[in-house]
């Protein structure tokens, strides 16, 4: 890939020096550009050339959104469930957990989720709107109706109207996150939710370690966003094998836009 060369005028001279690599020129932008010069051009065409490129740039935009989202759902570890309901005398994992839990993993993938309050006509529901989004551009959204949670298990009231809304946007936002992002929650065993542990051999962790060090990645911060309880503790040894392809290629695509290229 070429490099860009940028020109930097100083008192005396000039100097020249790199800004990184060239991004390739888009075909279609570039006969945008020529038919936009020309003083002879038909507008209609323009017109038509600028929507069939809003159209391509909007299919790149899914495609880029759908594989982020796939990779992050296969990354999202199972979350335990850390909370005791006692009126159902059963488990739940709350919201604290899993945005610990899956929150770093959806952020290395480009991906945001956000929820806000929206108006709802349906009597006994209150409205959230959610809105997922990816860094190339793409943006999911919708607005959920949840049932407004202010009444015990024998259906009397039980919390005021403040304590109802807050207690009903927290349920809304941890359904919802796990719906989205197709979160499971466990129970634990031993210490640990059951889940496959085969580690890198050792010609991946050498692959690996390479590529953290020559792309000056923060190890913690990588353990953390393929979902290690304990990223200061993580041993890259034990990597998870099922993860290796994708840390590799995220790591050479990081190695890439500094210039380092493919050895």
């Amino acid at each position: 890939m070429t490099k860009q060369t940028a020109i930097q005028t100083v008192e005396g001279g000039t100097i020249a020096h790199e800004s990184g690599p060239m991004l390739p020129a888009d075909p279609m932008v570039s006969m945008i550009e020529r038919i936009a010069l020309d003083p002879n051009a038909d507008l209609d065409k323009l017109e038509r050339m600028l929507a069939m490129k809003e159209r391509l740039d909007a299919d790149r935009r899914q495609q880029e959104f759908s594989a982020a989202l796939s990779a992050c759902q296969a990354e999202i570890p199972t979350v335990l469930k850390n909370k005791n309901n006692e009126q159902t005398r059963s488990k739940y994992a709350d919201l604290a957990s899993i945005y610990q839990a899956a929150k770093p993993v959806v952020a290395a993938h480009g991906l945001s989720f956000s929820t806000f309050p929206a108006p709802c006509e349906r009597e006994g529901f209150q409205g959230i709107r959610w809105t997922l989004r990816h860094e190339g551009g793409h943006i999911e959204e919708g607005v959920a109706e949840v049932p407004i949670d202010d009444k015990g298990m024998k259906g009397t009231v039980n919390k005021t109207a403040t304590h109802a809304f807050g207690s009903t946007a927290s349920y809304g936002r941890r359904y919802l996150f796990c719906m989205i992002f197709d979160i499971a929650t466990g129970d634990d065993t031993d210490g640990n939710v059951p889940r496959s542990i085969e580690p890198i051999t050792a010609d991946q962790f050498i692959i690996l370690r390479d590529l953290i060090e020559g792309t000056n990645t923060d190890e913690v911060k990588f353990h953390l966003a393929y979902g290690h309880r304990n990223p200061e503790t993580a041993d890259l040894h034990e990597f998870p094998a099922r993860f290796f392809e994708k840390a590799k290629y995220q790591l050479e695509c990081k190695k890439a836009k500094m210039g380092g290229g493919n050895d």
